[in-house]
């Protein structure tokens, strides 16, 4: 199976750098408009399933990136991980160390344990794996689920900490598994 796994289009909380997670945000205006930009792109990658988060900031850039041509499948293992308290916080103001280090698996600020999380995206990996062995798989989603399937798909770093990779808003990762 090929996975194309893409981040989803700018939000107001994006450019603010403020914590999303399970707020429902929509897009910019930007967003939007740098999602239609990808859409050629892709157009030429012979997509056969396209799944999405059901939050909206990744159903609605799944949407223009497919442009009708594909149903969209909605899985909540996918959504963006529960970031508790720290929800519309400033990324700068949230300790990486406690939320993205798989020893410690920290529930501080009530957000969602990095094991739990991390269980959702594998049981999700897992099914598709399996559903679609064959095929070209588009996955419209966030960042933190993003992270945890480059890291799933690859190795965990030996320290346990998993804040290290950057994921820009509409870049295209691919994998083949």
């Amino acid at each position: 199976m090929k996975l194309y796994v893409v981040r989803h289009g700018e939000t107001i909380w994006n450019k603010e750098n403020k914590v999303q997670g399970l707020s429902d945000i929509p897009l910019t205006e930007n967003g939007i408009k740098e999602a239609y930009k990808l859409k050629d792109l892709v157009k030429n990658l012979n997509i056969d399933v396209v799944i999405s988060s059901p939050l909206k900031r990744a159903k609605v850039t799944a949407e223009i990136l497919i442009d009708k041509k594909l149903p969209i499948n909605t899985d909540d293992r996918i959504k963006e991980r529960d970031w508790g308290l720290n929800e519309g916080a400033l990324i700068s103001e949230v300790d990486k160390w406690d939320c993205w280090d798989i020893v410690l698996n920290t529930k501080v600020q009530n957000i969602e344990c990095l094991q739990d999380f991390m269980y959702r995206v594998s049981d999700f990996l897992e099914d598709i794996k399996i559903k679609y062995k064959d095929k070209n798989v588009l996955v419209v989603t966030h960042s933190a689920v993003i992270r945890v399937i480059h890291y799933m798909l690859g190795n965990i770093p030996e320290d346990g900490n998993l804040s290290r990779l950057n994921i820009p808003n509409l870049r295209i990762l691919e994998y083949i598994i």
